[in-house]
């Protein structure tokens, strides 16, 4: 690989990264103020909110989904109950 076709390739590749960085902020932005399901408030200056709540996206269509770690590991637990249903009732 020349030079010239070094300096085009990172030069694309830094276009594809200021794309995605783009893409990402905008998600932010869609970001929620509350639980989807228990509309806890959700401070999106708060670390310890940040660092213990979860999110979810989805890709097509964008959709961005906010979760309180209580309703979190309530899902989880439900999920995990499910799947030992299915597995108690397969054998």
């Amino acid at each position: 690989m020349n030079r010239k076709q070094r300096r085009a390739t990172e030069k694309l590749s830094k276009k594809k990264g200021a794309e995605k960085l783009s893409e990402k902020i905008f998600q932010f932005d869609q970001l929620p103020d509350h639980c989807l399901a228990c509309m806890a408030p959700y401070d999106k200056k708060n670390k310890q909110m940040a660092m213990t709540w979860n999110v979810v996206v989805k890709e097509e269509p964008v959709t961005v989904r906010l979760y309180c770690p209580d309703c979190w590991k309530l899902a989880n637990d439900a999920i995990e109950t499910l799947r030992e249903e299915i597995q108690n009732g397969s054998e």
